[in-house]
């Protein structure tokens, strides 16, 4: 009877999604007999689990509290349920954490533990050799639990595991060797995402009880071992993104079992094995990424087709990204392959043509990826792809007008349509109404903005660049814009004003409207994007004061708005205490904006000054996969970067009407990589600090009024590639050293005062006094002590000079004077030495 009861108080917790917390004086602790306890899926958010759980010591063996949103340390009293077999404590979003001692306890004092899933619980104090035991586990899920440290050496020769999954940590070092002689069960091995690296160990082999290998996302380099050919009851090898390379062992094919083999994005050469096309159990082949080679046709008439007929299981082939040469009938293929679900030869050098004769596809095809294949036309064949997903015919030769019965195609299950890189001239109308990427950049679509897209109210990313749309850019846009984060119409013919319609775009981030004759003001609609990282407006007609209230917006990385007519001070009109926090990039060049420089939003621009260290792997700025790509003037032209770095910090105010000094406070902007105050009207001196933007790699002052000597800190700066202080009113030496050493001539003409190399005139004197700038105390000063020490200096020369004609030259005045000349004498032999 308690033992019932028992029972039906954990359906009855499972079955009623309890929410709350769980209390220390709940009945549910008054069973003694409970054997099993399932509190999976329930709300428990920000709850800790009861030290109470260890009064279930003599009697639970079941305990999945997966899922509940506890939060905290794991009580030392759950090691006290000494009879467990199975304890899960995953997916509780880091939020449970589990102390070395309680975790070493754990193992040690569960004997009878069978299954120990932990993903997802923060064991980041957890050394990696707490492993290191001999255990009765069959099962351990540690997936994503911030371990780090190296694998203790006997990890995979535990008598009974069967299941290890270990997958998205911080391991080190390389794959531990396996003993030869212990007949090890383990059937399941899940290591990706870790920081492993060296060759896969020829004892891998001894792993013949192998159903699942996945060890993507590592460093692992070399060739696949040939041991691995004993892995005879393999289903799945799952070795993508990693450094292996060699050629493609036939005897991978052999394996009589293997179903998926995934070894894309790795550096394997070679063409393909024929024991490939015997394969008949594969399902999955994804050789995407590497090196391949060899001719493969597949036409009617060619005999490797038959080969491919052998392949009737396969659902997914990927040959992506490689170097294969030869020609590919769509429906040939597609008509042999009736299983295939996915299919991707983007970029892999074949030549894909289609004859539009209707054939068998199967009906639930769902991706299709033929990027740069050359294709001419729409292939008939994807009108019988009825829930098809996933389209990408970009980069390709089709051209003219979209047929009918494309805009069809998938129904409302196409998600993603990738059409960019053609030659395509009209759109037909669009119902793709469960759309969520639309991708039409640079075509030739002409005709007004598709009034359809207003109707894809899931939609995320839509990218119109580059092509010859007109017209105004409708207010329906704000029927999308709830979900969109990326909107790119850039580079058409849109004009009018921007629309107030960005009242509800609480997930855009990117938002990209440059080039085209937009007019009017910015609108102040897009204050409600408070996850904007990306704007920009260049090269419109844009006009007003400067819009200072987009400071407001707290993730914004990047803001264009060059080439427009905005006039007038840049003045704070912000409401935060410190506008643009997260701004890297600032062009505002070629507007009319005056007065001085706006000194306030540069003490602000907090992401300018943090100097970001060890940049290990570059890694670019992009919005839904989406990288982003701008103009900038650099070293002199504009250049047009299709990926920006994403720690690429750039200030530009160059070709306005800006005056006064250069701020010192410019020079705390540490991780400037460009500056350029170009074509202003701004005075003064270059300041000395400006050598203290260690980062910069591009600095253009020319075309001011700026004077007085080259700050000599400048020539420190060891990644300055470009440097243009042509056109102002500098003078004296120009400094030597570093850099500095490889600028021409063009890089400080127009200075007259200005002189040694690259320039043609030679400096008189080693060293020049102060050159005086208009308005500078300082040098005024400086001259003023000059006159004042010239006049005594004259003034003493005269009397001295009268006694010595009066009195016969005296002896104690001829010896001061031989001294002195004996000293200077002295002095200048030891420097030409």
């Amino acid at each position: 009877m308690v033992l019932l009861v028992a029972i039906l108080m954990v359906m009855l917790l499972v079955s009623t999604l309890a929410v709350g917390t769980i209390h220390q004086n709940t009945t549910l602790f008054n069973l003694p007999h409970l054997e099993r306890l399932d509190l999976a899926f329930n709300d428990f958010t920000n709850s800790h689990l009861p030290s109470e759980i260890g009064r279930f010591s003599n009697s639970l063996t079941h305990l999945n509290i997966s899922k509940c949103g506890f939060v905290g340390q794991v009580p030392t009293d759950i090691t006290f349920l000494r009879k467990l077999v199975s304890l899960d404590l995953s997916s509780n979003s880091f939020g449970v954490g589990l102390e070395p001692r309680v975790f070493n306890n754990l193992l040690q004092n569960s004997t009878h533990l069978r299954v120990l899933s932990l993903a997802y619980v923060n064991l980041s104090l957890v050394l990696p050799t707490y492993l290191n035991i001999s255990s009765t586990l069959k099962s351990l899920d540690l997936r994503s639990t911030h371990l780090q440290g190296k694998l203790p050496q006997n990890i995979f020769n535990l008598q009974y595991m069967e299941n290890l999954q270990l997958s998205e940590n911080y391991i080190t070092g390389q794959l531990p060797k396996v003993n030869a002689s212990a007949n090890i069960p383990l059937k399941h091995l899940h290591l990706s995402s870790n920081d492993l690296s060296g060759d896969i160990p020829f004892s891998i082999g001894h792993l013949e009880s192998l159903e699942t290998l996945i060890i993507s996302y590592c460093g692992f380099m070399g060739p696949l071992p040939k041991s691995m050919v004993n892995l005879r009851h393999l289903t799945t090898i799952d070795l993508s993104s990693n450094m292996l390379n060699g050629t493609l062992p036939s005897w991978l094919f052999t394996l009589p079992s293997l179903e998926i083999i995934d070894l894309s994005n790795n550096k394997f050469h070679g063409s393909l094995p024929l024991e490939m096309f015997n394969h008949q159990s594969l399902k999955k082949l994804s050789l995407g990424n590497n090196q391949m080679v060899g001719k493969i046709d597949v036409l009617d008439h060619v005999p490797t087709l038959q080969t491919f007929q052998k392949l009737t299981s396969l659902t997914v082939l990927d040959l992506s990204l490689n170097n294969f040469t030869g020609h590919w009938e769509l429906e040939t293929l597609l008509l042999n392959l009736r299983n295939l679900i996915s299919f991707d030869l983007s970029y892999s050098g074949l030549y894909v043509m289609t004859y539009n004769a209707n054939g068998y596809i199967n009906p639930d095809f769902r991706y299709l990826a033929l990027r740069s294949c050359k294709l001419t036309v729409f292939p008939e064949s994807l009108r019988a792809m009825k829930d098809l997903w996933y389209l990408d015919l970009s980069s390709n030769a089709i051209r003219g007008h979209i047929p009918d019965w494309v805009g069809e195609i998938g129904g409302n299950e196409l998600g993603y349509l990738n059409l960019s890189h053609n030659f395509i001239e009209g759109l037909p109308q669009l119902r793709w109404y469960g759309l969520r990427q639309l991708h039409l950049q640079s075509n030739k679509i002409q005709g007004p903005f598709p009034p359809s897209i207003c109707n894809m109210s899931i939609l995320t990313t839509l990218v119109m660049s580059n092509n010859r749309f007109g017209g105004v850019i409708p207010h329906c846009v704000g029927n999308i814009s709830s979900n969109l984060n990326m909107m790119d119409l850039g580079n058409n013919h849109f004009h009018g004003t921007i629309p107030n319609a960005y009242e509800h775009c609480g997930e855009l981030a990117g938002l990209i409207l440059n080039q085209n004759q937009l007019e009017g003001e910015v609108s102040s609609s897009l204050l409600k994007c408070q996850y904007l990282e990306v704007l920009n407006l260049e090269n419109n007609l844009l006009n007003g004061t400067f819009p200072g209230w987009l400071g407001d917006l707290p993730f914004l990385k990047i803001l264009d708005l060059n080439l427009n007519n905005f006039h007038g001070p840049i003045e704070t009109s912000s409401t935060r205490k410190v506008p643009f926090p997260c701004l890297q990039v600032l062009d505002l060049s070629h507007n009319g904006f005056v007065s001085h420089l706006p000194q306030k939003y540069f003490q602000s621009f907090n992401a300018m000054k943090n100097v970001v260290k060890n940049r290990e792997k570059p890694s670019y700025l992009s919005i839904n996969g989406l990288h982003y790509s701008m103009n900038v003037d650099m070293k002199g032209v504009e250049q047009s970067f299709p990926q920006i770095f994403v720690h690429c910090t750039i200030l530009d105010l160059s070709n306005n009407r800006f005056e006064g000094e250069i701020p010192d406070i410019i020079c705390s902007l540490k991780a400037l990589i460009v500056l350029d105050l170009s074509h202003n009207s701004l005075i003064g001196r270059i300041p000395h600090a400006l050598g203290n933007l260690l980062e910069i790699e591009s600095l253009d002052l020319s075309c001011n009024q700026l004077a007085g000597e080259i700050p000599k800190s400048l020539a420190d700066l060891r990644f300055l590639e470009f440097l243009n202080l042509s056109q102002n009113h500098l003078a004296g030496r120009i400094p030597i050293g570093k850099q500095f050493n490889t600028f021409e001539e063009n890089s400080f003409g127009g200075n007259p005062r200005l002189c040694g190399l690259p320039l043609p005139e030679k400096c008189e004197h080693p060293y020049k006094p102060p050159v005086k700038v208009d308005g500078d105390p300082e040098s005024e000063f400086t001259w003023i002590v000059f006159m004042l020490g010239y006049g005594c200096g004259t003034l003493v020369g005269l009397v001295m000079g009268y006694l010595m004609l009066s009195t016969g030259r005296p002896m104690w005045l001829s010896a001061i004077v031989d001294a002195t000349e004996n000293m200077i004498k002295t002095r200048y032999m030891y420097i030409g030495k």
